[in-house]
Order: structure tokens, then C-alpha cells, then sequence
């Protein structure tokens, strides 16, 4: 499981809290046994991988690693990285009604429709 996980440079990219470098740990977490080990890693995800619904280019990096959760039927609480995966995928871009828009907006609507995009293709796994 997790294969690849080690080759992306999860510290080159942030998340809500900082360096993501932790987000290994955090995913690994998600496949264990121990139920309190699996809750600590999903409130980490949503507490700093998709901190209030961001979504971050570490984010982003997680849709493989989280799809491959939602398939393994050995990974207990699927139900939960499932809900996480449609979370990180269905950002309503729609909802910013600004009419003007800064950089940092335009790369985080970016980032939204890439994980719309990453998540709708692999939504034939649910």
C-alpha cells in the first residue's frame, strides 16, 4: 500500500499548519489497526491537509494515496476516507460571488478544480 508514497516531496509543500512533511504519518495512520490512531490521522487531515475545506497542493497529492485506502477492504473505517475524498472533491466554485479575484484565490480555485476533476475520475471505486 502506498506505493510512491516516500517519492513525493511532501516537504517542498504546505498545508494549513505548515511544512507537510507529516502527511505520510497522517495517511499511514488511516490504514491502522488501533481505532484511536485512525481517528488522531483523519482530524489531522481535515485539521491541516483540508483545514476548513481547503485544498492545499499537498491535498492534492493525498487522492492516490486516499482512493487506495478506499478500495483495500482491510482498511477499516472506509466509510470515513471516503467522506474525506468527497469532501476534497466537491468544492462548489460557484460560491464566490467577488468580482474580483487575487492570485492567491485564482491558485486555490485551481486546486479545487483539479481535485474536483482528480476525485470524479476515480469515483467508480465507491
Amino acid at each position: 500500500m502506498f506505493s510512491g508514497i516516500d517519492e513525493v516531496d511532501w516537504a517542498s509543500m504546505e498545508h494549513a499548519y505548515g511544512p507537510a512533511d507529516d502527511v505520510p504519518e497522517l495517511l499511514r495512520g488511516l490504514a491502522s489497526d488501533d481505532p484511536a490512531e485512525r481517528e488522531a490521522a483523519l482530524d489531522g487531515m481535515y485539521g491541516a491537509v483540508h483545514h476548513q475545506g481547503d485544498v492545499y497542493a499537498c491535498t492534492l497529492a493525498c487522492i492516490p494515496f486516499l482512493f487506495e485506502l478506499a478500495v483495500d477492504p482491510g482498511v477499516q473505517d472506509r466509510g470515513s476516507v471516503v467522506e474525506l475524498l468527497t469532501s476534497i472533491g466537491g468544492f462548489d466554485l460557484d460560491e464566490d460571488d467577488e468580482a474580483e479575484i487575487d492570485e492567491d484565490e485564482i491558485e486555490g480555485a485551481a486546486n479545487y478544480a483539479m481535485a474536483a476533476a482528480a476525485v470524479t475520475a476515480g469515483a467508480g471505486v465507491f
